[in-house]
């Protein structure tokens, strides 16, 4: 019997072959459901054959901006979106992209699957985040290149924020947090999305350790998926995203991990 991955590296590839998309883009709902099932299979293929079927599937809309941006639609849908069936920004970025470049596409349109795309390059999972600036709560400047240790989190929270407000009580509170940032391992970066002259976020600026980096990053919307906080990104020494979109507990987990095997 053929393994499970050859099978559906074969399927991905070749799903849309037959495909006649003016006659598909006539009943929007079953290509719709067509793509989810194309999607679905894309765990259990290859990372090269699902980018080759990507790169298929594109090149055969891609005269056509109103099939570009149908297709760049469902990928949203699929993919990015709040109720996505199978959130992978890796996999919906070309979509994105297509859709951001394409001619036939209204400015509007390519202004919004644009921001999807810097942000997904900008801290998306292997992606390195940009040396962005931020000011401090005492008005100076400063920016992610402060960060300088093995490892990078940032922690992007709001002062309205009920669980923004766990987070940082449980992140400040954390003895394994502090000894690897006490031993040079770890660097918190404490990032608020809006103005540095919020006096909110200067009261909850005055109370988090001041062993983490601080900072105010009033577009940190244009580099970051806002759309839940708290937000984490865990970074290496050259400040490559390593994992995001997880819990706290997640990290102070493994925070716990590596600081016993340190001992």
């Amino acid at each position: 019997m053929m393994a499970l991955q050859p099978r559906c590296d074969f399927i991905v590839t070749r799903f849309w072959d037959r495909c006649n998309f003016e006659q598909a883009f006539l009943h929007p709902e079953k290509l719709n459901a067509a793509f989810g099932e194309w999607v679905m299979i894309m765990p259990h293929a290859s990372a090269d054959s699902a980018h080759v079927a990507i790169e298929k599937l594109l090149q055969k809309v891609e005269k056509s901006g109103p099939f570009t941006l149908g297709i760049a639609e469902m990928a949203e849908n699929w993919l990015y979106s709040d109720t996505a069936e199978l959130r992978s920004e890796e996999v919906y970025l070309p979509f994105a992209r297509a859709a951001a470049n394409h001619k036939k596409i209204s400015k509007a349109e390519k202004a919004r699957y644009r921001q999807h795309a810097q942000i997904i390059e900008s801290s998306g999972v292997g992606a390195t985040v940009p040396d962005l600036p931020f000011t401090r709560p005492d008005g100076s400047k400063g920016s992610l290149a402060d960060a300088k240790s093995g490892s990078v989190l940032i922690f992007i929270n709001d002062p309205e924020c009920d669980e923004c407000a766990m987070a940082r009580v449980h992140l400040s509170a954390d003895y394994n947090t502090k000894e690897l940032i006490k031993q040079g391992q770890l660097t918190v970066v404490s990032i608020y999305p809006g103005e540095p002259s919020d006096e909110a976020w200067k009261e909850v600026a005055a109370s988090c350790p001041d062993t983490w980096v601080v900072g105010a990053m009033p577009d940190a919307d244009l580099y970051f998926d806002l759309r839940e906080t708290p937000a984490f990104l865990f970074l290496n020494a050259a400040h490559k995203v390593l994992a995001k979109d997880m819990p706290v507990e997640h990290f102070l987990n493994a925070f716990r991990v590596v600081n016993t095997m340190n001992q």
